[in-house]
């Protein structure tokens, strides 16, 4: 397989997400082997300063595609814009992020172009002349090769955190600017108002230290404990996706890329087996503490320290050396 690739790069409140980044890095090394060129496609009503940064990223090709209708994300503008894209650039691979963007377009666009989409990705490479693709499966305890076949492009969707974000060569990269057609009349959705969240006050992105969660500590009964080993630590309180989910605590404290990326310097990850989207959200942390019953958890593939015992009787003992 050999072509083009083209990056679709995320940004909000006037910063570009890291995943670009992570997706611009991957794809520079497959344009490298190949030996084709690599574009970022940019998204929005007021680009320049995203251009600007993009140019020196290591990429070839700036694609900025900006018009006052795309003020605010709309999926539909979005997906239009994706389709129209790659009709005029032909890529033979488009990489986006596994994010709520990634999620809610990525499928959309595929079906526009007749072509092949997989998501949840967190590798990808080249066999021979396939492309190959592992993506995680069942929570995150297995993970599956898949070969792409089919018409191109293909779009693969990557997890956030799973590939480095590399320094990469400055290059000057040129800027082309293409027409889009967006037809405002038919537009079926339109956003009336952006929403915030009222956390509480509780902002687990700022944390230094995460006491963190999982279905594992065996009900809402234990989150008191958990509690008292944040309390110790000056940290905050944490939690997986399926603690939010049954309630046990607000979503304002589950990590995950349907919800906050932490990157604490302490994370300590109580019954929490390790989702792949979990792991993403966290693993930037500087140092990650594991506690499971289960040796063969996921989550100690990522941990600097791992723990294999009771909840109950590692926690308190963790709480004792911190009030010592």
């Amino acid at each position: 397989m050999k072509g083009d690739i083209l990056v679709l790069a995320e940004h909000r409140n006037a910063v570009l997400d890291n995943i670009t980044w992570e997706l611009i890095g991957k794809g520079r090394s497959l344009a490298d082997e190949w030996g084709t060129r690599l574009a970022v496609l940019v998204v929005g009503s007021e680009l320049d300063a995203f251009i600007e940064s993009l140019k020196t990223s290591g990429v070839d090709l700036v694609l900025p595609v900006q018009h006052a209708l795309l003020k605010d994300y709309n999926s539909e503008l979005y997906t239009t814009a994706i389709y129209q894209v790659c009709k005029q650039f032909s890529p033979a691979l488009v990489l986006m992020g596994y994010t709520y963007l990634g999620m809610e377009i990525g499928p959309a666009a595929a079906v526009r172009l007749g072509s092949t989409m997989v998501s949840n990705c967190n590798e990808l490479g080249v066999e021979g002349n396939d492309l190959i693709v592992v993506r995680s499966v069942f929570g995150g305890t297995l993970q599956i090769k898949v070969r792409l076949v089919g018409a191109q492009p293909y779009l693969i969707s990557i997890v956030k955190g799973v590939q480095p974000r590399d320094n990469l060569a400055a290059k000057d990269a040129a800027v082309e600017t293409l027409a889009i057609d967006f037809d405002e009349k038919r537009l079926r959705s339109r956003i009336l108002e952006i929403l915030t969240i009222d956390t509480g006050g509780v902002d687990i992105t700022k944390a230094k230290v995460l006491a963190s969660a999982g279905r594992g500590i065996g009900g809402p009964d234990k989150i008191p404990l958990l509690r008292e080993l944040a309390d110790a630590l000056e940290g905050e309180l944490a939690c997986s996706r399926p603690v939010a989910d049954m309630g046990w605590l607000p979503i304002a404290h589950q990590v995950g890329i349907s919800a906050s990326t932490v990157t604490p310097d302490v994370y300590i990850a109580c019954g929490i087996s390790g989702a792949s989207q979990h792991i993403a959200a966290m693993r930037d942390s500087g140092r990650i503490i594991a506690i499971n019953k289960d040796p063969n958890a996921p989550i100690f593939r990522v941990a600097n320290y791992g723990i294999v015992g009771d909840l109950l009787e590692v926690i308190p003992a963790l709480i004792k050396q911190a009030k010592a």
